[in-house]
């Protein structure tokens, strides 16, 4: 299905809070129409940028916005955790709607909050913190013994490669509770549970998809593991080829292909791009990328890319979250100076094209508010 909104989570530097935001897509991402943005809307696009006076050097393709929609809630956590900022983690639950947003703190303590029923529920606590930038991926099941759906959540630590299982019912929030339950699973490979002081820190797995619904694969600098869900055990893959993108790649039926972002968190490239991951678990080198396009044009020279994230918004259409760092050019004889952080939106639609596939780019965007920066985007 096609998603209407899309959730950002800002943190207030000054309060320490974390607040859920919900942006309307098709008025602040993407053009009304499905075709490449027509001329004269591109126009009315520049001309707003050109009239910004807080647009900080940024082409007028980069639209800065200075409002936003009331929030939904808050978040926080106990105060001596709130300096803990990349282990406030957040997730959607995948069929209980868009705007069913889970929240686990540096404690493992976990909450959903849902957006239309503005109830909040907590959860059984989870098996380990996680950081922020964890690799989430979902499956959709249905039980033989019953008619509601079963999704299956899998979280992968970034931080350690922890891996962790979590399993919910497509109820009403509180019907149920006691049919949501979460396990841990084996690490994934090669961590453990001293990889901490043992394993260096671009250990933890950095690439991940769901390959089928008894399938997940995974690279860490170690190779790629494929976990048989059935059975709870992972295998490493011949050769020590690792999956050519990082995060975790989405599927989109319709073209029967996966989409990833190129390269590792800090790369020059910006590039979204297709794969085709069916045959991997029996593969014995990388599979290539069947299509490729830029995403990110026009990026100023001191903004460097530092992390990543593809939100999968259905029907071919993402949102690229790119968090920028301002790197401002060092005199002769200083040291290089790190500066402000921005958060780039860019929202694109995967058409098909004859016997191929095009991608249109619709609206670049990036906030610029008063201590407030972007924590995620959901």
């Amino acid at each position: 299905m096609l998603r209407q909104f899309l959730n950002i989570v800002f943190r207030e530097y000054d309060t320490r809070l974390y607040a859920l935001h919900r942006v309307e897509l098709s008025k602040t991402l993407f053009y009304e129409s499905t075709e490449v943005p027509k001329a004269e809307e591109v126009l009315k696009v520049e001309e707003v940028a050109k009239t910004d006076k807080n647009g900080g050097g940024w082409p007028p393709t980069f639209v800065n916005i200075d409002d936003l929609p009331r929030p939904e809630i808050f978040f926080s956590s106990q105060p001596a955790m709130i300096n803990a900022s990349k282990f406030h983690f957040f997730s959607l639950l995948p069929g209980q709607g868009e705007g069913c947003v889970l929240f686990a703190n540096p404690s493992a303590n976990v909450s959903v909050y849902d957006v239309d029923l503005q109830s909040v529920v907590a959860m059984p606590p989870a098996s380990f913190p996680k950081p922020n930038n964890s690799i989430v991926l979902s499956i959709t099941n249905q039980c033989e013994w019953s008619s509601r759906g079963e999704y299956d959540l899998y979280v992968m630590s970034t931080h350690d490669g922890s891996f962790e299982f979590f399993n919910y019912c497509r109820t009403s929030m509180s019907a149920y509770p006691n049919d949501w339950y979460r396990r841990r699973l084996p690490y994934v490979p090669p961590c453990g549970p001293d990889s901490y002081y043992t394993v260096r820190p671009d250990s933890p797995p950095f690439a991940a998809a769901v390959v089928d619904n008894s399938t997940i694969c995974a690279s860490s600098n170690g190779g790629t593991y494929a976990f048989d869900i059935s059975r709870g055990v992972w295998r490493q893959l011949a050769g020590t080829w690792t999956l050519p993108f990082h995060g975790a790649a989405e599927y989109v039926p319709k073209f029967r292909l996966w989409f990833g972002l190129e390269g590792p968190n800090g790369s020059s490239q910006h590039r979204l791009c297709a794969f085709d991951l069916a045959s991997a678990p029996t593969a014995e080198e990388a599979p290539a990328s069947q299509h490729s396009w830029d995403y990110l044009e026009g990026l100023p020279d001191e903004w460097y890319p530092s992390v990543r994230r593809l939100v999968n918004l259905g029907l071919g259409k993402f949102c690229i979250a790119t968090c920028c760092l301002h790197r401002p050019s060092p005199k002769e004889g200083d040291m290089e100076v790190v500066g402000d952080e921005v958060t780039v939106l860019t929202g694109v639609e995967v058409v098909r094209e004859g016997n191929g596939l095009h991608m249109i780019k619709h609206k670049s965007l990036h906030y610029k508010l008063d201590n407030m920066g972007i924590h995620c985007v959901l």
